[in-house]
């Protein structure tokens, strides 16, 4: 190459180079005319060295604590303009009075079908039709006739950790809770028994593991450049495996399929048979499409399998760790169920079991953030919210804040009793949400949790092991402890 050409190809480099950075800092000036206060960042990558620094969790502690005398703040996603909101009487009136202007979760991946419908990332009048749809499915009564799925399920954890008792084998409790939830999702979803626990190894289980443990290269990417997020799917690198995607919609498919043919439609009571005979029911099953019904059946394995293992697990192995409120709460369950399996009924007389529940999911809530997009310009509480603005509400450092919760390391389920309850603001704990965008599930889930964890009292002593780690350290990206939740069991005399 002669000089010129070298000239022109540096020329053509500093130009690419000046639109790179113009084009990640060309909104960092955004906090600064709305008047709200940001940490130190980094010139060109916004708050991207914090965040990998100390990871989701300890991230939103460390700024939290730096502002504690603020409502809000600000930090930028890289590029993207993110505003922290602190105080619980905003958080109120974002999550419910002002909901209309945050009805949008925002949305960091485009999804392909069969993903894209999904209740989790709809936005406007499509996820409002689809909740409505899809939300008479967990009712208190739709929910019972799902309890016998759980109860089945419950038997055969029971049976597994008898084998690793008897074996005298120490058991780490995220995966065995992994595998139980995800035979109790399968089961309540489509009516299919998988047995993860016995065979692990199982294609249901092996697909569904893809798409709950994605590309760990893009997740990287899309955690620390969000605003990458939708290049991928226009570009054929879908966030979530195409053929688990494919392989699980193909499953409802058959399923629906299946029973049509055999004449079982409406007499099976999974979540797969209830959601359409409930859409037959309110007249909407003309309006709720096959793609619709494959997002709702996904996400209900996406969301249930990591939210429901994650609070089981640290639940078991926070009460091990503690032999005093163990030994409580299996008095609890001696004296309200007595030798009789746990069901949905039978269970909602635990309240001390609630409380430890609650207390596990207050000190690692598998949400632990909630996001909303501004929809429409709003003035909250004498902050200026422009419309597009990416709000979030760090649920982990609320969660922790010694303010609400005095030494929020401490494990103390007495936080939960009716009367600790009345002296905090309502919004210090939300760990499914709040106002009309919350978690629809939260009561299945909170029956599918008191079953097991109950079932699980009534027969086993856990005590700590060898592995145990206490305190445990949390990962930077998930809810889930570094060096696992070991324990070991002993049955009951």
């Amino acid at each position: 190459m002669d000089v010129t050409s070298w000239l022109i190809a540096l020329l053509v480099i500093l130009l690419l180079l000046f639109a790179f950075v113009h084009y990640m800092t060309s909104s960092h000036g955004t906090f600064q005319k709305l008047g709200i206060d940001i940490p130190p960042k980094s010139p060109v990558l916004g708050h991207f060295g914090h965040t990998l620094k100390y990871g989701v969790f300890h991230f939103q502690t460390v700024f939290y604590e730096k502002f504690k005398d603020k409502k809000v703040y600000g930090w930028y996603d890289t590029r993207t303009p993110v505003l922290v909101v602190k105080d619980l009487d905003m958080i109120k009136d974002i999550l419910v009075k002002h909901f209309n202007s945050f009805v949008d979760r925002r949305v960091v991946m485009e999804h392909d079908v069969p993903f894209r419908d999904n209740l989790l990332t709809l936005r406007g009048d499509r996820w409002k039709h689809v909740r409505a749809s899809v939300s008479p499915t967990f009712s208190s009564g739709r929910i019972k006739k799902m309890s016998p799925h759980i109860e089945r399920n419950a038997k055969i954890l029971l049976e597994n950790l008898k084998e690793k008792q008897e074996s005298g084998q120490e058991i780490e409790l995220k995966e065995i809770c992994e595998f139980f939830t995800l035979d109790t999702i399968a089961s309540i979803a489509f009516g299919i028994d998988l047995n993860t626990l016995k065979n692990p190894e199982n294609k249901f289980a092996q697909e569904t593991k893809k798409i709950t443990n994605p590309n760990p290269f893009l997740l990287a990417i899309v955690f620390l450049f969000s605003f990458l997020g939708p290049w991928f799917t226009r570009i054929g690198l879908p966030f979530f495996p195409k053929k688990s995607m494919n392989y699980l919609a193909s499953a409802v498919d058959s399923v629906i399929g299946e029973r049509k043919r055999d004449g079982t439609e409406g007499t099976v009571n999974d979540f797969l048979d209830l959601v359409t005979s409930e859409a037959k029911e309110q007249g909407v099953i003309e309006r709720l499409s096959l793609s619709e019904i494959h997002a709702q059946s996904i996400i209900f394995i996406f969301g249930g399998l990591e939210t429901v293992s994650t609070v089981m697990s640290f639940t078991l192995f926070l009460l091990a760790v503690h032999p005093e409120c163990l030994e409580r709460a299996q008095k609890e369950v001696d004296e309200k169920i007595g030798k009789d399996f746990p069901c949905s009924e039978n269970v909602q007389n635990l309240h001390y079991l609630d409380m430890c529940i609650n207390e596990a999911i207050r000190m690692v809530p598998p949400a632990f953030f909630l996001d909303r997009q501004c929809v429409e310009s709003v003035d909250i509480n004498g902050v200026h919210i422009p419309k597009g603005m990416v709000v979030l509400i760090p649920v982990y450092a609320i969660h922790n804040d010694p303010n609400f919760w005095p030494e929020p390391e401490k494990f103390d389920p007495e936080r939960f009793t009716p009367e600790n309850k009345q002296t905090r603001h309502p919004y210090a704990f939300f760990p499914f949400g709040h106002g009309p965008r919350n978690c629809i599930g939260m009561r299945l889930a909170l029956v599918e949790l008191k079953i097991a964890i109950a079932a699980v009292l009534q027969r086993y002593t856990l005590v700590p092991c060898s592995k145990t780690v206490y305190p445990f350290h949390l990962s930077k990206i998930r809810a889930r402890t570094t060096d696992g939740a070991w324990v070991k069991i002993n049955p009951r005399k």
